[in-house]
């Protein structure tokens, strides 16, 4: 008799436990969860803040294109495009203007921007619409991507996009200098923002409607550049 009081003296206990274990421990786990999901992006995610700028290696996502009489091609650091993949191709003189283009082959011959080939760098024939207006034998900035994806618009007579989707502005700018036409991709303002990517198109004699470059926009990248 002694022994079945203990038992039911007991049992409050054991119910009592279970049902923590059941319950309890589960309700704070969801709720560590959502705390969890709720936080915004840190500076160890791969997302930056918003309007902060990324230290991301554009080599292999931009490049110097041009349109010849016979071809519209890019020379980019990505051996992996596809025909039919859509690239974005910026007209970075005054005034500027884009449009989309599709990848219609691997070349096999080297993009004509250059008088020597660039280690690394491979060369596509590109298709433009029909109704497309970019100017022959002027050096293009190609973004690869459809301008869709990219944040690409008019802000006035200047392109700019949001290639890193940070909400940021991205620029577009051509300097002239004794070697030829440089191209670069800033954040923020040309000059004084952040440097993402430079490019060189060769061409003789230091182009007279260009401005001349800056000593940054001739050197490479380096991340944070300013």
């Amino acid at each position: 008799m002694r022994g079945t009081h203990r038992w039911v003296k007991l049992r409050p206990r054991v119910v009592l436990n279970s049902f923590i274990f059941r319950c309890v421990f589960p309700a704070a786990t969801l709720l560590m969860m959502l705390i969890s999901c709720s936080k915004g992006p840190t500076a160890n995610n791969s997302q930056a803040s918003v309007g902060g700028a990324m230290d991301v290696n554009y080599s292999a996502r931009i490049g110097v294109a041009v349109r010849t009489n016979s071809r519209t091609c890019v020379a980019v650091k990505d051996a992996t495009l596809q025909p039919g993949g859509a690239v974005t191709v910026v007209v970075p003189l005054s005034p500027q203007t884009f449009t989309d283009a599709q990848v219609s082959a691997p070349s096999s011959e080297a993009c004509p921007i250059r008088e020597e080939a660039s280690p690394g760098v491979s060369s596509y024939e590109l298709s433009l619409p029909s109704s497309a207006n970019v100017p022959k034998l002027v050096p293009l900035i190609a973004v690869v991507g459809a301008s869709s994806g990219s944040g690409f618009a008019m802000d006035n007579l200047n392109v700019q996009a949001d290639l890193a989707q940070t909400h940021a502005k991205d620029t577009f700018r051509a300097c002239g200098a004794s070697d030829g036409v440089h191209l670069s991709v800033w954040q923020g303002v040309p000059v004084t923002g952040t440097l993402l990517w430079t490019g060189h198109y060769s061409e003789v004699g230091t182009p007279s409607e260009l401005p001349a470059c800056t000593a940054m926009e001739m050197g490479p990248v380096t991340p944070g550049s300013r």
